[in-house]
């Protein structure tokens, strides 16, 4: 069997790292964590569990903190858990089998946050490097960092792992978001004074405007980022993609997120893009083509919003229905939605 170390960096998260603590011990494997300066009871809880306490004084880089953990970990093989992460399922036969076979590569993680967005609950599940080898690997960037191979000229290879965690960071209400929306954007904005032309950390500083609601700032970062040559290919240039709509649409721009039309042959290649373009078209009273596009996202099985590709898509067409007055045919899509309850306070409401 293949040992490995979960290493783990935190300040000041005692209550939810605890938590985080609890369901690693599960995988019975050496568990380091990094402490950077915290004044709560972290440190007295961490030995609860783990002997391998660290502490680092706190320099504003992630991948600093990261690596410094990392080099107390007794073992090659690292895994990488956030404070807020709490383990939901692990499965170590499939797990011990895939990182034989990917002796080199770095094994992906399903990770779902859910939250409130626009006075909707939205759970996205998202899967991201978090497992390697130390001799092969590091962490770059001083927020929001990246797996890195050690040697330059090697391209990093993903694999994926039977592994899922629920990220608790986005859990609370918009004011909690924001301060961490805030910390996040101060330090991004230090990054792109180094580097302008980084195209991830625009993304991320898009991102970090998005979840604390300021669309405007959003589009801002989104369109500088996608006004260079991207690679569609990018898991976060696609991310990009479908958030800088929804920011369009929060912000009333209809008509300038029918431009995404431009990009549809790269980008409806799974469910969460076609559902935003059913979305734009239908904020565009353009009702045929956005019933086309809601059943199109219904033809792919992996979405990352849940919901996208089933009841949420058969909801808006029940509503593009029901407005248009055909309201035998939004009562058969409402039905499709099954529990989802805004379907079934409208059949409710036509039924009455």
């Amino acid at each position: 069997m293949v040992s490995y170390s979960i290493c783990i960096i935190t300040k000041n998260e005692c209550t939810v790292l605890e938590e985080c603590l609890r369901r690693l011990q599960s995988l019975g494997q050496e568990i380091v964590v990094l402490d950077t300066g915290s004044t709560d009871n972290t440190c007295e809880m961490v030995l609860k569990y783990t002997d391998q306490l660290y502490h680092f004084e706190w320099c504003n880089d992630f991948a600093a903190a990261r690596n410094e953990c990392i080099r107390h970990a007794s073992n090659d093989y690292i895994l990488t858990v956030d404070s807020d992460e709490y383990l939901t399922a692990w499965d170590e036969e499939a797990n011990q089998r895939a990182i034989k076979e990917n002796p080199g590569g770095i094994g992906r993680i399903y990770r779902t946050d859910t939250y409130t967005q626009q006075g909707e609950t939205r759970t996205v599940r998202e899967g991201m490097g978090r497992f390697f080898s130390k001799k092969l690997y590091h962490y770059e960037g001083s927020i929001h960092e990246q797996i890195v191979p050690n040697d330059t000229d090697k391209t990093a290879s993903y694999y994926t792992l039977n592994a899922e965690f629920d990220h608790m960071a986005y859990a609370g209400d918009i004011e909690t978001r924001a301060k961490r929306s805030k910390r996040n954007i101060d330090l991004l904005l230090k990054e792109l004074e180094k580097n302008p032309d980084d195209t991830y950390f625009m993304f991320q500083l898009g991102q970090a405007y998005f979840m604390m609601e300021d669309y405007e700032n959003a589009v801002l970062a989104y369109g500088k980022a996608l006004s260079y040559d991207l690679d569609p290919r990018l898991e976060y240039v696609q991310s990009m993609v479908e958030s800088y709509g929804y920011a369009l649409l929060y912000t009333k721009r209809y008509r300038e997120a029918l431009g995404l039309e431009g990009v549809y042959n790269e980008f409806a290649i799974n469910a969460d893009f076609c559902f935003l373009m059913g979305l734009i078209y239908m904020n565009n009273a353009m009702f045929d083509m956005a019933i086309q596009e809601f059943i199109n996202a219904t033809k792919h099985r992996i979405c990352k919003v849940t919901g996208s590709n089933t009841y949420r898509a058969y909801y808006n067409i029940g509503v593009i229905y029901e407005c248009t007055g055909r309201i035998s045919e939004a009562l058969d899509y409402y039905n499709k939605c099954k529990s989802f309850e805004p379907a079934q306070t409208r059949i409710k409401a036509l039924t009455k």
